[in-house]
């Protein structure tokens, strides 16, 4: 009889047991669904930032933006290749050559930054009716980098083709650009 009673207790130390590992593995799923949502939200604000651009522009304002300039606060994440835009748009055909230089005004160190660039600076044809997008800085940003703030000058010059660029239409542009790490829990769990 006592058999019967250990054998009984067995069954339901297991069954319990099976039932509490389960739950801990939904739980885990669970809570790794709800913070690889919230971090994939964080990358999807460089589109808005795009767009955000382009709403600086008035229905007849032309000339160059771009992100960070002004009021808009832009935060990039780290761990991957993030681009820092400018947006042109023109009434005629012309030709522009935008210069980017980089500076750090808080965190990493001015040689850090610049290890991360992987490309710098534009020089292209925009005609009229559209909205370039200029990559004028493409940053490689390591997973661990510190929280820093980039203070990014970008010089841009007009042109027609063939005649070279008018140094009177030179004009600058101060971007301020936060680097903020995503974390430990984006490389591991999403």
């Amino acid at each position: 009889m006592n058999k019967k009673g250990a054998l009984e207790l067995s069954i339901g130390t297991i069954v319990i047991i099976v039932i509490a590992v389960t739950m801990l593995i939904l739980g885990i799923i669970f809570v790794r669904s709800i913070m690889c949502s919230g971090i994939l939200i964080s990358e999807d604000l460089s589109s808005g930032v795009r767009n955000e651009i382009k709403t600086l522009f008035g229905a007849d304002k032309f000339g160059v933006k771009c992100m960070g300039e002004g009021s808009q606060d832009v935060g990039l994440g780290s761990g991957g290749r993030r681009k820092i835009v400018c947006m042109i748009k023109t009434e005629e055909v012309a030709t522009y050559k935008l210069t980017a230089d980089v500076d750090t005004v808080k965190g990493a160190s001015k040689s850090t930054v610049q290890g991360w660039i992987v490309d710098q600076d534009w020089t292209g044809s925009v005609t009229p009716g559209t909205d370039e997008e200029a990559t004028v800085v493409l940053l490689d940003i390591p997973r661990d980098a510190p929280t820093t703030t980039l203070k990014i000058i970008v010089s841009s010059m007009k042109g027609s083709a063939g005649a070279g660029f008018d140094a009177n239409t030179k004009r600058t542009h101060t971007s301020y650009i936060d680097i903020v790490p995503v974390g430990y829990f984006k490389t591991t769990l999403c």
